[in-house]
């Protein structure tokens, strides 16, 4: 029987538990955080992921899915690198910030851009409540100085690049070195994808006795930025196929299945240090594909660059065996700008305490409950949208207006503004309405 002293001890973590929503997990006789593994791959189209039916294979990445939720109508905030990476780390519209991110970060003209020194990412976060921090792989969200890279925003260890891509051999972007390890230029010898994982499989050995978040971003299967002009380069051990063919999707799905076994031998580590239990693992892309390079986002219409489906809705699967039920199918609308709350409240205690635009979905991953009502917003040069439910209001460059019934019809194939215009009003305001707020904030109106 256990003494008054153990029984007071034991109710003491119970209430601990229940502080933090129950979320810690007994680990080897003590309560711990999970882990956070968050895995974004680059310019990967909603049909470049056989569990979405493509036809790439990409067991592993189906595996997360199979174990844990697939999530069908997962959108990120802006449907090209920079800004949506922004909407993720930052749990904001990309339309807040300072400086708002409209587009990718070019080397050569935005240099002087980067993410603002007192930007809160979910990396600070994590950091403040004790976890190992590090992002391996694809920053771009600054290129210009180091010193204002992730190592600056919350991340304890940094091992990738800044720009938008490099040479996956060389390492560089054309002929400038840049792969970096934490400040600092550094040489390396092999295929960036099989290089991040290694390093990603070091730091989670290097931490393995504490709670961990590692954000893996990896550049695959975006094109790389060759000195010799060269776009699309095939991994070692597959077909050596011609780089210069643009539109050889063969090139990109030997880098998604490159990517996709990397992200297997990350997974074995994790069962290996018997760490998959409570560690919560996410996969997505950052923005739909570009069907230039390879990318397939069939059947919603559109790619990277637009705001139709197929450029902002992106493959996005998670798993935590300790707390989530596996082979799961979430058909409700989740945006990445969620990811941070959502976290944070997984983890327990306080939420950010700055104004965010994403909301915690915990309930709706763990309990199956109905994810909140409200208005996801995208502005992204001249073009806008809004969805709310199962409507989606689109205005392109040329302003003209499209309104979709997503439950309907997911492709977008027919515009039924003028059929309901109540609808097709009510949403533009509200649009117009959003942008306008965030013109104001800025002091531009």
């Amino acid at each position: 029987m256990a003494t008054r002293r153990q029984f007071l001890k034991s109710m003491g973590a119970m209430g601990a538990v229940g502080m933090i929503g129950g979320c810690a997990v007994q680990c080897g006789g003590e309560l711990r955080h999970p882990n956070i593994v968050l895995i974004l791959s680059d310019d990967q189209g909603w049909n470049d992921v056989s569990l979405y039916g493509g036809e790439i294979p990409t067991p592993h990445i189906d595996s997360i899915g199979l174990n844990g939720i697939r999530f069908t109508r997962f959108y990120v905030a802006a449907p090209v690198c920079t800004p949506s990476r922004y909407g993720m780390l930052t749990g904001r519209y990309p339309c807040r910030a300072p400086q708002p991110f409209w587009s990718p970060l070019m080397p050569g003209q935005d240099d002087e851009i980067k993410l603002p020194e007192g930007e809160k990412t979910i990396a600070d976060e994590f950091q403040e409540r004790g976890y190992a921090t590090a992002l391996i792989g694809k920053w771009h969200l600054g290129h210009g100085d180091p010193e204002f890279g992730p190592n600056s925003h919350g991340f304890d260890h940094f091992y990738g690049f800044l720009p938008g891509c490099i040479d996956y051999y060389a390492h560089s972007y054309r002929s400038d070195p840049a792969l970096y390890r934490n400040k600092e230029l550094i040489d390396a010898e092999g295929w960036a994808t099989d290089l991040f994982t290694d390093a990603a499989i070091q730091f989670i050995e290097a931490h393995r006795e504490k709670p961990f978040f590692l954000y893996l971003a990896y550049n695959a299967p975006h094109y790389g930025k060759c000195a010799a002009g060269n776009l699309l380069q095939s991994p070692p051990g597959y077909a050596d196929l011609p780089a210069t063919a643009k539109d050889d999707r063969n090139v990109y799905a030997a880098m998604v299945k490159n990517m996709d076994e990397n992200i297997g031998r990350l997974l074995g580590k994790l069962r290996d240090w018997q760490l998959t239990n409570n560690t919560l693992v996410i996969f997505l892309s950052d923005n739909g594909g570009s069907y230039a390079y390879g990318g397939n986002n069939m059947p919603l219409l559109g790619e990277k660059g637009t705001l139709w489906e197929g450029g902002i809705r992106v493959p996005c699967v998670m798993q935590w065996p300790a707390r989530i039920e596996p082979d799961q199918v979430l058909d409700q609308p989740c945006c990445a700008i969620d990811v941070l709350p959502t976290l944070l409240a997984l983890i327990g205690g306080p939420g950010p305490s700055r104004v965010i635009d994403g909301v915690d979905l915990s309930d709706v991953i763990l309990h199956n409950a109905s994810a909140p009502s409200r208005h996801l917003y995208f502005l992204y040069k001249r073009q806008k949208a809004i969805i709310n439910g199962d409507w989606k209001y689109v205005r392109d460059v040329t302003d003209k207006e499209y309104l979709f019934n997503l439950a309907e019809d997911p492709g977008e194939q027919k515009n039924v503004a003028a059929a309901l215009p109540q609808v097709t009003i009510r949403l533009r305001d509200e649009l117009d309405s959003f942008a306008a707020r965030m013109q104001q904030e800025r002091g531009e109106g």
